[in-house]
């Protein structure tokens, strides 16, 4: 009786997490925005701009965050024309706001010898990196 309970929940847990993850894919195709499962998203990264710390088919676990939330030395997911990139926060224009101007952000992928070209506006930030497992 005690096992037919526990295998109740075990499968109720299973199908929840099943539609959690479907719900999270077709919102994501729809909107074409990232989206996450009770502020968390599972990533694969796809290239060796973060090597050593994140290889190339790394998973990586963010949680949502914005520009309040992260500080330099974070790696956090960004949204540019390119596409999402995942990348070091090695600086943030502190100028720019005691001038009132748009305050920007400066990333670098760890394995890059330059910064990123493209300065962020603090809107595309989509999350900071919290776990990492890197592949074998």
């Amino acid at each position: 009786m005690a096992f037919d309970a526990m295998m109740t929940v075990i499968t109720a847990g299973a199908v929840f997490a099943a539609i959690c993850c479907l719900s999270m894919i077709v919102r994501e195709k729809m909107s074409g925005e990232m989206a996450f499962a009770f502020g968390y998203k599972p990533v694969i990264i796809e290239s060796g701009s973060m090597e050593p710390v994140i290889r190339t088919g790394a998973y990586v676990l963010l949680r949502k965050a914005d520009y309040t939330e992260v500080k330099e030395g974070d790696i956090i997911t960004f949204y540019t024309d390119r596409g999402y990139v995942t990348h070091r926060l090695v600086g943030i224009d502190e100028g720019a706001f005691g001038r009132g101007e748009e305050a920007y952000l400066i990333t670098r992928g760890d394995a890059n010898r330059i910064e990123d070209h493209e300065r962020l506006d603090p809107s595309q930030i989509r999350g900071k990196v919290t776990l990492i497992l890197n592949p074998l």
